[in-house]
Order: structure tokens, then sequence, then C-alpha cells
């Protein structure tokens, strides 16, 4: 098999793994994102684990919103950071007496081991492709990290696919 045919059945299997991340929002849908687009949309990429989730308030001139701060201790960077703290808000929380909820919002809690492809500009959620830039890893029988999602691809993998597609975008 030569390396491009082999480079696009690899890609087709973390296309497919992130597929599987994606539910279905009852009252929002996206378009499903290729892992090429979660690439190239993504401003930062990490393994990283949460380690902090902190609803606020936000008061503004047409009401108070509530937000809230996670916090990753990051891993492995492996685009867009050096830090050894990555700090993301997310539009809904409970906050002061205050709810707020956004349907399909990604839910985090300390401890969550994820890989994070996210965009720096603010916005209700930072996460490419709404939740789709956001995966799970866990860990086998084994005690092998993958995918939570998919037990077929280790996060080794994932890793090097990523490392690999951010070489061919330019973005390494």
């Amino acid at each position: 098999m030569s390396r491009p045919d082999a480079t696009r059945l690899s890609c087709a299997g973390v296309v497919a793994a992130i597929a599987l991340v994606v539910t279905p929002a009852r009252a929002t849908t996206f378009v499903a994102l290729t892992f090429q687009q979660l690439i190239a949309q993504a401003d930062v990429i990490f393994i990283g684990d949460v380690v902090d989730v902190r609803p606020y308030t936000q008061r503004t001139r047409t009401g108070t919103l509530v937000k809230t701060r996670v916090t990753f201790r990051v891993d492995d960077a492996l685009y867009g950071t050096n830090s050894l703290v990555e700090v993301f808000d997310f539009l809904g929380g409970q906050a002061d007496g205050i709810g707020m909820a956004v349907e399909g919002m990604p839910k985090f809690a300390v401890g969550d081991r994820r890989v994070v492809f996210a965009r720096r500009r603010a916005s209700i959620n930072p996460i490419v492709g709404f939740t789709q830039g956001l995966l799970r890893v866990g860990r086998d029988t084994s005690g092998v990290e993958r995918l939570s999602e998919s037990t077929a691809i280790t996060l080794t993998d994932l890793r090097s696919r990523i490392v690999s597609a951010l070489a061919e975008s330019g973005k390494r």
C-alpha cells in the first residue's frame, strides 16, 4: 500500500472515531466536521485533564449571564500552547442562585481526561464544532488509554495522527 493510501486509511479511521463522538442535539445541530477541519479550525490542540470547573455570573447591560470556567492541566501540548494550564469559558451553568442551560453544551467534571481542539476567540463555546473537538479518553482493561467513544483507537495512535495532520497542514 502506498504512503498516501495508508494516510487516507488512517485518517478515515480517525474521522470514523470522531463521528462516534458527535451525538445528535435536540434543539441544535451542527454539520459534522472532518478530521482535517478540526485541525484547520483549532487554535490550540492538547491532551489534558480537567482540574477545575467553576461557574460564575457576569453582569451585562441586558441582565446576568452564567458562565462556567473550565481549567485543564495540559499533559501533552500538540499545537498552539506551551502552557501547563489552559482555561476556557462556556456559556451556561449554575451560580449565585441563577441557572442557565445551553442545549448540547459539553459537561465537565474534575478528573475528565480529554483531547481538546479549541479556538481562542470569545464565543459561547470555544470547542471546535461545539462538541466535536472534545474527545473523552479512558483506560481499557489493560491500562491502555483509548478514546472512550471508540475502543479501537488508542490515544497514542490519535496523537500520531494529529501530529501528522498538523505537519501536512503546515501548522507544525
